[in-house]
């Protein structure tokens, strides 16, 4: 592993949550996809540490069940999208305003 591509950070920080806390044995991943129980997770544009900037996040992450962290993923990776939606829309506008 490079030790510096998202894929590899990703997985070294599941891995290192799956360490500390013993609830997250049921989460795999090889970086690219998030696996639990029979649901596969796309989380190639998450940067996990992100995950960690809600604070409240940060000091459950110890003590987190499983189904909590995946939702959590998938929550932030719908925030991940619609924030690029918005981007899209708003220099679409621009273009329109720009062009006239």
């Amino acid at each position: 592993m490079s030790g510096n591509k998202k894929e590899d950070i990703n997985a070294a920080y599941i891995a290192f949550w799956k360490e500390k806390n013993p609830k997250l044995k049921d989460i795999e991943t090889d970086g690219k996809i998030l696996s639990y129980h029979n649901e596969k997770i796309n989380i190639t544009d998450v940067y996990m540490q992100d995950i960690l900037r809600n604070p409240n996040i940060f000091y459950s992450i110890d003590t987190m069940e499983s189904r909590t962290l995946v939702d959590i993923i998938k929550v932030h990776i719908y925030a991940i999208l619609l924030k690029e939606k918005e981007l899209e829309e708003k220099v679409r506008r621009y273009q329109e305003y720009d062009s006239k």
